[in-house]
């Protein structure tokens, strides 16, 4: 009996040492840049032609994703070293405002509000709250701010907005504001659901996710769960798994021979 309880409790030691070790090798293992091997420096094309980015923050570096060529990654920055891209990129917030000037409405998410208000902008009266019909959400479970993704497309009067929760893409027909409320188009289901927390990641990690429309409406990007959607056939296309980590993105198109920022104002 004593030699078997020996036994048992050198492979406890055994177990409890490997174990141990694995938890050292994968905490000092070090993450791959833009979580892909082999990823470059990206240096600014010198071709004179305009050449359009997705760009994805990860770990205090900068991923490139080509988007007219099948979004692929081309390469980093370290964000340390690229203080121009730095300057550009979005602060936090856990309202979402986005305006249509030519309607003349405001578009707003918040927390704690499964849907999206419309403001007037004129009289910053509120006309109307949207819900999503047939989706439903638990205030005691994350994420919250649930509908932390907001992007009027620049090319067709179409608002889409993310359900965290359900991890949905909303798509509505905002062509008839102020007069009517807006009108659901379709549910986009994503690939992966918007749960759990980034990684890499050293501060407010949650996934919540964000909405991105390029500059001339093709692809919509969702942060926190990284698909790129055709808005024509409203498929995915695409799943960037940097951008399955992040929800900090903004397009940069490198054109004359300097950034170009087109969501900036």
């Amino acid at each position: 009996m004593t030699r078997v309880w020996l036994r048992a409790a050198a492979l406890g030691v055994v177990v409890v040492a490997a174990v141990a070790g694995l938890t050292v090798y994968f905490s000092t293992e070090k993450v791959p840049r833009c979580l892909a091997s082999g990823v470059q420096t990206w240096r600014p094309p010198s071709d004179g032609k305009t050449h359009r980015y997705e760009v994805v923050i990860l770990d205090r570096s900068a991923c490139l994703f080509d988007m007219d060529h099948q979004q692929r990654l081309v390469g980093a920055l370290r964000l340390s070293q690229a203080k121009w891209l730095s300057a550009a990129l979005p602060g936090p917030s856990d309202t979402i405002r986005v305006e249509d000037v030519g309607q003349k409405v405001a578009f707003v998410t918040q927390r704690g509000l499964l849907g999206v208000r419309v403001f007037d902008l004129r009289t910053s009266r509120a006309l109307y709250v949207t819900h999503f019909k047939g989706f439903t959400w638990n205030p005691r479970f994350g994420p919250d701010p649930p509908s932390h993704g907001l992007s009027l497309a620049p090319d067709r009067p179409e608002l889409w907005v993310l359900d965290a929760p359900n991890s949905v893409v909303h798509v509505f027909d905002v062509s008839e504001l102020p007069g009517r409320p807006p009108r659901p188009l379709e549910d986009i289901r994503l690939s992966k659901p918007i749960s759990g927390d980034e990684n890499p990641c050293t501060h407010a990690c949650g996934r919540i996710g964000s909405l991105l429309h390029g500059k001339d409406g093709r692809f919509v990007y969702v942060g926190d769960a990284g698909d790129v959607i055709d808005t024509h056939t409203r498929e995915i296309v695409a799943n960037l798994e940097a951008l399955h980590n992040s929800r900090v993105q903004l397009e940069v198109d490198w054109a004359g021979g300097k950034a170009v920022f087109p969501g900036r104002s």
